[in-house]
């Protein structure tokens, strides 16, 4: 039986920050996980969709581009962007051992359980732990419909070495929209199932529909307001059942992926068994980061009951954490946190959105404008561009923007600058940036 003061599940961003920090604070360390070192983000999740998303970026331009400049035929070759990743990928999880055994941190490799609050077990192995931290993430979500097996989920997505004909996606959020975007360029026929009545459904419903409008015209089929019920093999194809306004329709394809979401990787740790109360799977926590039903256990990123399941997010709980851990306490303090999803264009958000504003009896005023006759959108031949930005009337304080443009992901970024720092849109539209840039068009606002 191992003695550790921190025992840390999980070796992702918030895994591996907590144990370095921890040990750097002169706590004997130990840390497990029961897949690959590195975690989601590095490898089948963030980095690798975008190095992929690189060759579709080169793809759009050049198809916009062509006869304003830009002569002969734009593909991808899926093959050479596969290997491309893989060169990525392939060293990060003995890199990321090798560097946390250099810090003198204990790694361990397996799939365990709680036995009780002190104690881990996993194999032939007994943790125990004056504090254990849950870093473990998320995973996709099951589904239990008829011919659930048959769907592939996003992780199945970086392994795949070929292009099928055809390609459906049961969930318009993030993963669905992004893979689709990314295949319907590689010249894959896609069809999107979706079950509410707009795709991105945590988004402003406003520049959601201006990216349906693009995703539409670059031939992706989406059907929204319906419900998948089945999968059926059917040779080397597949029939996928789906339901809309109160009748079954269908669709074959040669793959179909389970793109609804994702869940938190922690059914199989038996917290329940530490005293740990989770809701939804998430590890439910103070602003300490701190289990509220057992104070020897923390939980950060992903799997936290904090925020939204982003990787910077992660690092920041991490951070918060290991503080609380190693000097006593430090509350995560609430922001305003900025999110992106990487289509072309891309769709980001930050804060309320307007039905969110009028629920909390807000006083505010709305900025909102097709833009996509604007220079930075025109120079390039590109798709959709506006915005919606909503106002606090008393203090000119933004309390939401929402953007689809081609550089969305970096423009919402000026707008978490105001809204953590207590910039009014005005001083923001007032400061001088380079012309003509994305960020300029603030000032059009």
């Amino acid at each position: 039986m191992e003695k550790y003061d921190v025992f840390v599940l999980g070796t992702g961003t918030a895994g591996k920050l907590v144990a370095n920090r921890c040990k750097d604070a002169g706590l004997k360390v130990g840390i497990i996980d029961n897949r690959e070192y590195g975690g989601t983000c590095s490898q089948r999740g963030c980095d690798p969709k975008k190095l992929l998303l690189a060759s579709s970026e080169a793809v759009d331009f050049a198809r916009n581009m062509k006869g304003d400049g830009f002569e002969g035929d734009a593909n991808i070759n899926w093959r050479d962007a596969y290997n491309y990743i893989r060169r990525y990928t392939q060293n990060i999880p003995d890199n990321t051992e090798k560097s946390l055994k250099k810090n003198n941190i204990d790694c361990y490799h397996g799939d365990g359980k709680f036995i009780d609050e002190k104690t881990f077990t996993f194999d032939d192995t007994t943790i125990t732990a004056d504090i254990f931290v849950i870093a473990t993430g998320m995973q996709p979500r099951p589904l239990s419909i008829p011919g659930a097996d048959h769907m592939l989920t996003s992780e199945d997505f970086f392994k795949m070495k070929d292009l099928p004909e055809k390609m459906v996606f049961a969930g318009g959020g993030y993963i669905g929209m992004e893979f689709s975007h990314m295949m319907a360029r590689a010249g894959v026929k896609v069809t999107v199932i979706e079950q509410s009545n707009q795709i991105l459904s945590p988004f402003e419903k406003y520049v959601a529909d201006y990216l349906m409008e693009d995703s539409i015209k670059l031939g992706i089929d989406i059907k929204l307001d319906s419900t998948l019920s089945s999968v059926e093999k059917n040779g080397d194809r597949f029939v996928v059942h789906y339901g809309h306004e109160g009748s079954v329709h269908q669709v074959t394809t040669d793959m179909v992926y389970n793109t609804t979401g994702r869940v938190p990787s922690t059914k199989t740790l038996d917290l329940d068994k530490a005293g740990v109360v989770t809701d939804g799977g998430s590890v439910v926590v103070n602003d300490c980061l701190q289990s509220t039903t057992n104070k020897r256990f923390y939980a950060c990123g992903d799997v936290s009951s904090m925020n939204l399941p982003l990787t910077p997010l992660s690092g920041l709980e991490a951070n918060i954490a290991a503080k609380n851990i190693t000097e006593g306490k430090h509350p995560m303090v609430p922001i305003d946190i900025p999110s992106v999803a990487f289509t072309i264009p891309q769709v980001a958000s930050i804060g309320l959105t307007e039905e969110q504003a009028t629920e909390q009896n807000k006083k505010f005023k709305v900025l909102k404008d097709d833009a996509s006759g604007w220079f930075n959108t025109r120079r390039m031949n590109a798709g959709a561009y506006a915005y919606k930005v909503i106002i606090e009337e008393e203090t000119g304080m933004v309390l939401g923007a929402h953007i689809v443009s081609h550089e969305a992901g970096e423009t919402i970024n000026l707008f978490s600058v105001a809204m953590n720092h207590n910039i009014t849109f005005q001083h923001l539209q007032q400061t001088i940036f380079t012309y003509p840039s994305w960020a300029n068009d603030l000032k059009s606002f």
